[in-house]
């Protein structure tokens, strides 16, 4: 096979474990040694070719990659002492946010020493990777480097490179961002690598187990130490906020039931110099097993940090190749899933694995079902915001662009959007969003808009296949609600519905909301806005089949015809179960003063997650 053209941000740790490790495995006898793929798609690790670096450290600057990565104050592990000289010299890098003021007083050996040396433009990083023919760049800048990692991602668009992203300033997992990298046709796996065998996906591996087993996981922690220029840096708690998200959300996103922030605690808890780039880490996992009885597990885990990650890494970028080679732009799904902490869309270890395993053989995982997304009513009430409720914009987007790209990161292809009211104004803009986004979006119209919903439901029956979801315009939700949904068993004649059991969320209005009564095996007794007894709130988010259509075209023959009426018939048959959300936000945007919840509780939402 060819090589692949490689260009490093950072000559840190990690890079030297990579550097490293390309010529370690350049020796056929270690090939059963610690990589998950010695063949990835016919890329062997020695295809690797070093051929451009960054770095901002005096010792570093303007020595060949082979001599950079052993110059201090890299303290990793030296497993390939033997690296023959590259012929590229380490160039010197942008520093802009990429070190933290309190390192300029730690000792010599243990910080960055910044060299004097002119920092380049955007202009001499692109030319750089032109010139050197770099196919992958791979991003190891310090936690907290917001502006860097943003500089030299402009670079890699501009020179037409695709992109490894190993550290948490979230790039592939912001659609802004995303979205770019799709429309230059180039591929990104991201966010914040994962080590092959270390605390996160430990950590997620107990954490799934407890689910697995019908343990109540009720609280647990992750407290990690180091002695790399890594734990130093993040010894500025202020530089740690995408770090904590990227950690937690990889734990959140497996357990059985989303713990409340107090009860979950995952972060870097102190730097200890001695240790070097060994990291010590520190879990505990509280839960309850059968008959409420309590229990608990800790684990001791020390690895070598960077090494740990070098492996995933070298997949990584084997797999840009690949996505490279075929032509293939925007966020790497399977692989930004399984490589990674903080990727656009979580799955299992197990479903992420079989998903890249899929992408690197060309194949598929099974085929996600369509969405179909209700948008044919008036929207009376929200008249006064937008004379089109699917169209009102909150925090400056469409909320049928939101409720779709919320789809879209749960796990969804293909969408089909129901049309009635304003239906041509509404499919000019559907038309102009798939074309923007390169979605797959078909929209059907359904000219008795005004007659009850489950008409709309019935508009898209010939377009939708066994299984679909089924969405509403106006209502907003966590994509990872859709996510575990779509990982529920769903008999053939069945319907899952999401549903909200804190009666006292105050984002829902108790007079106008749907309210369902479920019995104690998860199945729907009642449905319907004027329950008088009910423990859940109806999301609007369901999974379905296709009896669905047969329930609501048989209530519609007894004079009914609404979502909730079909459901009740699919209920008083056994047939209609619920899927309980937890603590995850959702919100039915039906009114004004919902609208400006909704503006509200995004604005949050978006700072929380924000580093």
């Amino acid at each position: 096979m060819p090589e692949i053209r490689v260009a490093i941000v950072g000559v840190g740790n990690c890079a030297s474990s990579i550097v490293q490790g390309v010529s370690y495995y350049g020796d056929p006898d270690h090939k059963a040694i610690g990589l998950m793929h010695w063949d990835l798609g016919g890329y062997l690790p020695g295809d690797l070719r070093f051929v451009a670096a960054f770095d901002i450290d005096e010792r570093k600057v303007g020595l060949d990659i082979a001599e950079a990565i052993f110059a201090e104050p890299n303290c990793t592990a030296v497993f390939c002492a033997d690296v023959k000289p590259t012929g590229v010299k380490v160039a010197m890098g942008a520093l802009l946010d990429g070190v933290a003021d309190h390192m300029e007083s730690m000792p010599r050996k243990r910080t960055f020493v910044v060299s004097q040396a002119a920092q380049p433009s955007k202009a001499d990083v692109v030319a750089t990777l032109k010139a050197s023919g770099a196919e992958v760049l791979i991003n190891f800048l310090p936690v907290g480097s917001e502006e860097a990692v943003q500089f030299y991602m402009d670079c890699a668009l501009e020179a037409g490179v695709g992109v490894v992203n190993c550290m948490p300033v979230f790039i592939a997992s912001r659609p802004e961002w995303e979205r770019r990298f799709k429309a230059a046709g180039l591929p990104i796996i991201g966010d914040d690598i994962k080590a092959q065998l270390g605390a996160t996906i430990v950590h997620r591996a107990l954490s799934n187990l407890f689910h697995q087993r019908g343990v109540k996981l009720e609280r647990t922690y992750q407290l990690n130490t180091g002695g790399n220029t890594d734990f130093m840096n993040m010894m500025d708690r202020g530089r740690l906020a995408s770090k904590k998200v990227s950690k937690t959300e990889a734990v959140q996103a497996v357990v059985g039931k989303r713990l409340e922030d107090e009860n979950i605690h995952v972060g870097p808890s102190d730097y200890v110099p001695w240790l070097n780039d060994n990291k010590l880490c520190f879990l505990r996992l509280e839960g309850a097993l059968f008959g409420n009885v309590p229990m608990n597990i800790e684990v001791r885990l020390s690895v070598e940090d960077s090494p740990n990650s070098a492996g995933v890494v070298i997949d990584a970028i084997r797999c840009c190749r690949i996505a490279l080679d075929r032509g293939e732009g925007g966020m790497l799904v399977g692989p930004s899933s399984f490589f990674c902490k903080h990727p656009p869309i979580q799955f299992t270890d197990d479903e992420a694995q079989r998903r890249t395993e899929a992408f690197i053989t060309g194949g598929a995982p099974a085929v996600a079902p369509k969405a179909v997304v209700i948008a044919a009513g008036q929207g009376s009430r929200l008249r006064a915001i937008a004379a089109s409720k699917p169209l009102a914009s909150l925090v400056g987007v469409p909320m049928i662009e939101r409720v779709a790209d919320t789809a879209r990161l749960g796990g969804i292809d293909e969408l089909v959007v129901v049309t009635g009211y304003e239906g041509e104004k509404l499919e000019g803009f559907l038309d102009e969003y798939a074309a923007r986004r390169d979605v797959k979006l078909a929209h059907v119209r359904n000219d008795a808009w005004t007659r009850p919903n489950g008409l709309s439901v019935l508009a898209a029956e010939p377009l939708v296949g066994d299984r679909f979801v089924l969405l509403m315009c106006d209502h907003l939700f966590d994509p990872t609600i859709l996510r575990d949904l779509l990982h529920q068993p769903l008999g053939d004649d069945e319907v899952l519905l999401a549903v909200d059991r804190r009666l006292n969320n105050r984002l829902v209005e108790a007079d106008d909301v749907t309210r369902v009564d479920v019995d104690d095996d998860g199945r729907i007794r009642r449905i319907g806005k004027g329950l008088a007894q009910y423990n859940a709130y109806d999301t609007g988010v369901f999974l379905a089949s296709r009896s669905l259509f047969a329930a609501i075209r048989e209530d519609a023959e007894a004079g009914g015809g609404g979502i909730s009426g079909g459901m009740q018939r699919l209920a008083d048959r056994g047939r209609a179960r619920v899927f309980d959300i937890g603590d995850r936000f959702w919100i039915d945007v039906d009114d004004a003063l919902a609208f400006e919840q909704a503006e509200i509780e995004h604005a949050r939402l978006a700072t929380k997650a924000q580093p």
